[in-house]
């Protein structure tokens, strides 16, 4: 998943590849103002919506942003407002039967970018 901000504008990029290697992105864009924590945020809800209707099990989320996987990671000990928004994020999480979220570099996130901009 990624975001991108423009203008005023979020674009939200989301991916989900099976262990095969098939793919469905989805993408969409906010009319509203925010900084790119908060957006990438916005993403990983995104991600959520999509990956309970696909009906999935077990997911594994890769970020880009080492700052939302702590917090995502962090079983809302962080007292933040963010925190807490990724704390209800967490909740929603338990519905999948196992879920992993892990840091993954920029390169690897071309295709959630590539929607996001476009």
């Amino acid at each position: 998943m990624d975001a991108a901000i423009q203008e005023g504008r979020v674009g939200l990029g989301v991916i989900a590849r099976d262990n095969e290697g098939f793919m469905l992105g989805r993408g969409c864009l906010k009319e509203t103002m925010m900084n790119s924590a908060w957006a990438e945020l916005m993403a990983t809800e995104e991600w959520v919506i999509m990956a309970k209707s696909l009906n999935l099990k077990k997911v594994n989320f890769e970020f880009d942003n080492a700052s939302i996987v702590n917090r995502l990671n962090s079983n809302g000990r962080d007292l933040t407002f963010m925190a807490q928004c990724a704390k209800e994020i967490c909740t929603k999480l338990k519905s999948f039967e196992a879920t992993v979220i892990t840091w993954a570099p920029k390169s690897y996130n071309r295709l959630a970018d590539f929607i996001c901009n476009f």
